[in-house]
């Protein structure tokens, strides 16, 4: 079923947008890259919670063999104006056909996957990002919400602990703004693309008795976007609050993803409400044959800690 945006999309929508009177309106760009093979990758978010007053910046890096990279900042200042903080540069191209991103930034490195869900302290480390988002199809804008996806390339360098490593593959930028709650619902989104050049993207909510909202695209190797309301998913979750192995559903394409490497975020409201938001590269099959790479993210919120946290 093809979706139709209740909103017109033009190429002003890259920059920002007046906030809305909620508390928690927010408005974020949220771009993600892979290596071809699935030996390395990443994402960065920058958020802005402009009635709130502070800004979120999120890095995570993934290396095979590696435990994850994470920069987690939600106590910056949301700037007068522009997608600029300090050592923090998002540059949108003209015509959503490019997207920069320059930062530097000190991070943690997890010895476990698991390890920013539970606390873990990590070994501090910087890290460098120079990395453009090159467009591989038209823009997806949602049906039911002011946002909007790409299918991409991504070339640059990103540099953790003075290591360069070169990026050259495929990735995913979104845009969304309005009211934004992590700590609501739970949801499931995933990109990637496949190695005969299909691209995917799918989101849909999670709740067990009602379906909020499913959409998603597959982008052809020509360069043909078809929209669907026909998604599903479903994580099989590990006891250390990770998503080892998922199963989709995209329109016609069934895939299993089998994480690579892992990169979570526990997020934390200002009321004490937890989410475990679950974020992995991963390798994605299907039963012909077909392979590929890409990101999942489970966000689940959690259940309040009763007193005495027994």
């Amino acid at each position: 079923m093809a979706a139709v945006s209740a909103w017109e999309l033009t190429a002003t929508d890259e920059g920002r947008h007046p906030p809305g009177p909620e508390e928690l309106w927010g408005e974020s760009w949220y771009l993600d890259w892979c290596a071809p093979d699935g030996s390395h990758g990443g994402y960065v978010r920058l958020g802005f919670y402009p009635n709130l007053g502070v800004a979120w910046w999120w890095v995570a890096v993934v290396e095979a063999g590696r435990g994850p990279v994470i920069v987690m900042d939600h106590s910056l200042p949301v700037p007068a104006e522009g997608l600029a903080l300090p050592d923090v540069e998002l540059v949108p191209g003209a015509g959503f056909a490019e997207f920069r991103v320059r930062a530097d930034s000190e991070g943690v490195r997890h010895t476990r996957p698991s390890g920013p869900l539970h606390g873990d302290a990590g070994e501090p480390v910087p890290v460098r990002l120079d990395l453009t988002w090159h467009a591989a199809g038209p823009p997806f804008p949602y049906s039911m919400t002011t946002r909007y996806e790409l299918s991409c390339t991504v070339g640059g360098t990103v540099t953790v602990a003075g290591r360069e490593i070169p990026v050259d593959g495929p990735g995913q930028r979104d845009h969304s703004w309005g009211w934004r709650d992590w700590w609501m619902f739970p949801w499931s989104w995933t990109s990637g693309r496949l190695d005969d050049g299909r691209a995917f993207h799918a989101a849909r909510s999670l709740l067990p008795d009602a379906l909020l909202f499913a959409t998603g695209y597959v982008l052809g190797s020509d360069g043909r976007l078809e929209p669907t309301e026909e998604v599903d998913a479903a994580p099989q979750v590990d006891d250390t609050g990770l998503v080892p192995r998922s199963e989709h559903r995209i329109d016609g394409l069934d895939l299993r993803a089998e994480a690579l490497a892992h990169a979570p975020l526990l997020l934390v409201a200002d009321d004490g409400r937890t989410s475990a938001f679950a974020r992995s590269l991963c390798r994605f099959s299907d039963p012909a044959g077909g392979a590929g790479v890409g990101w999942c993210e489970w966000n689940r919120p959690l259940p309040p800690v009763p007193p005495g946290g027994a």
